[in-house]
């Protein structure tokens, strides 16, 4: 392929759409008050998390999150010729998924994810009677799909003065839960925004293409 002149690649990077927004995304916990994981939508109330508030401004206030990336295990197999071994693919290993949150006033994202870690482990809250040994819950009952849109402010097609999103990707971390919360520093210093950071365990993860208009959750 011949090297491309500078107008060429504006132009062709002009109708591709151009870069990437890092800020362009849209967070989502598949907790279902009627579904299998019903039982933690409900206990979350004890936490004032309600109504599926943790999908509305709490995940607007979702400081970073990531695309947890992949990698291939291999075994070597010795040829019968001499030569560098094969190295074919034996699994798919995912990578950990971190995120963080910007808090508001109700600390609403330390609430929600302190109730959830609350429900694995089948602690009690303010009011019940105390238990020497906690019951942990069922692993279904406690594990969500996550799901992260992808969108973009334009696609090849530019409609001036016109605020509009494209949804291009959609990845699915199947059956996800929490295992870590930082801790939350304060200081008595200038004064800033607070942040909280987590760290959610998974199965596996699924590419979803845009052209799919519904996206499937694991039952």
């Amino acid at each position: 392929m011949a090297l491309k002149s500078v107008t060429k690649f504006l132009t062709d990077l002009k109708f591709s759409g151009g870069p990437s927004s890092t800020n362009q995304y849209d967070l989502q916990f598949a907790i279902d008050p009627a579904g299998v994981n019903g039982e933690l939508a409900k206990f979350l109330e004890k936490y004032d998390v309600r109504n599926n508030s943790f999908n509305k401004l709490m995940v607007d206030m979702a400081n970073e999150i990531q695309i947890p990336g992949t990698s291939m295990v291999s075994q070597d197999v010795k040829m019968v010729h001499k030569g560098i071994n094969m190295k074919p693919a034996m699994a798919k290993v995912f990578n950990e998924m971190d995120m963080s949150f910007i808090l508001d006033v109700k600390s609403e994202a330390y609430r929600f994810f302190r109730g959830w870690q609350d429900f694995i482990q089948g602690k009690g809250t303010d009011g019940d009677s105390y238990h020497r040994a906690y019951v942990q819950n069922y692993y279904k009952s406690y594990t969500c799909d996550t799901i992260i849109k992808k969108f973009e402010k334009y696609i090849g097609v530019y409609a001036p003065f016109k605020d509009q999103q494209f949804h291009t990707w959609t990845v699915k971390l199947i059956n996800s839960y929490p295992y870590m919360i930082s801790s939350i520093p304060y200081s008595s210093g200038g004064s800033g925004v607070v942040k909280l950071s987590i760290g959610m365990y998974y199965e596996y993860s699924e590419f979803v293409s845009h052209n799919t208009k519904t996206i499937p959750l694991e039952s």
